[in-house]
């Protein structure tokens, strides 16, 4: 009868606390530090779990401080509330688990008890000790009654462990298949933005792509000789750029500001700056969020070819605009 009401309390324990994170106000993360500070011994599998947890907490609250209107936010919200779910079946599982060890290890306790009672009845024999038939028999009687229901217990716990993994089982794979989507979602509308930034190409613009991203390499024809005011050319093709990023608002844009070695390099710096940050403030007029660009100068020290030939000038004096998407 202990043990039933042992493990009817556990139930009520682990039904209040699922109950008290679930309050809207909370964030995801708040969640995930309140399930974390009630994990019971044996958790490391769940940590994992919350491990992945927080790192979806900390993607939504990315995209939220970049992005605050982006589509996106609702759907990674929802894994989230998945991932707090798993990880409350898992602690309940988890709790299961451990009240089963501990109930058998009070049986086992039990049954040295009866061992010792035997030895001392074999005292008894000896004329050693007396009265302990009685002791041994009402101790079997236990052993008899603890067996009965840690049966019972066992039975009801090993039931209620399915069912808690049939359940974390389906909404792990319902995550994965959100979280797949997801990812396919993102990667289709890189593709669909690769195919309109590759329509730039052109004499004057070469359309490249590395490790960090989409390279929009615009040549220093499109400025003034040494100066930093854009040409119209430039700016009819900065206008579709910005169009561009208007549609794929999870793209980011870093414009990179390059010369040839002519010059000093103070001056070089100061002019390659100059044309970046000119770049950065005509994608702003056209409506882009600044917070989506930056601009720096690197003057002559990343040449992309030989400045002993006018032909490898040409190509070190550009404007680069790096194009990445912040969602993948």
């Amino acid at each position: 009868m202990k043990l039933t009401k042992f493990f009817v309390s556990a139930l009520m324990v682990s039904s209040l606390s699922t109950g008290a994170f679930a309050a809207e106000a909370l964030t995801c993360s708040q969640k995930l530090d309140a399930l974390e500070k009630s994990l019971p011994q044996g958790s490391a599998q769940i940590r994992l779990t919350i491990a992945e947890a927080r790192a979806s907490a900390a993607a939504v609250e990315s995209l939220k401080q970049k992005d605050p209107k982006n589509a996106r936010i609702a759907s990674k919200e929802e894994s989230c509330k998945l991932y707090t779910q798993i990880i409350e079946s898992q602690i309940a599982a988890q709790n299961s688990r451990n009240s089963f060890a501990a109930n058998r290890k009070k049986q086992l306790n039990v049954r040295d008890s009866i061992r010792k009672i035997q030895e001392k009845i074999g005292e008894v024999r000896s004329g050693r000790a007396s009265n302990l038939e009685e002791d041994l028999i009402a101790e079997r009687a236990k052993l008899a009654q603890t067996n009965s229901a840690m049966d019972s217990a066992m039975w009801a716990a090993a039931a209620r462990e399915a069912l808690q993994a049939e359940q974390a089982k389906a909404r792990e794979d319902s995550l994965n298949k959100l979280l797949l989507e997801e990812r396919a979602k993102a990667e289709a509308r890189q593709n669909e933005a690769k195919n309109k930034l590759n329509e730039l190409q052109s004499k004057l613009i070469q359309v490249t792509e590395d490790a960090r991203g989409i390279i929009l390499s615009m040549s220093d024809i499109l400025f003034d000789v040494d100066k930093a005011s854009l040409k119209s050319d430039l700016k009819t093709s900065l206008a579709r750029v910005a169009g561009i990023l208007s549609v794929y608002q999870e793209l980011n844009v870093s414009v990179e500001g390059h010369t040839d070695n002519t010059g000093s390099e103070e001056h070089n710096l100061k002019l390659s700056e100059q044309r970046a940050e000119n770049v950065l403030q005509f994608l702003v007029e056209q409506g882009i969020d600044a917070k989506r660009l930056s601009s720096k100068g690197y003057g002559m020290s990343k040449p992309v070819a030989d400045n002993s030939t006018k032909e490898g000038r040409q190509k070190n004096r550009r404007v680069d605009l790096v194009i990445k998407d912040k969602v993948l």
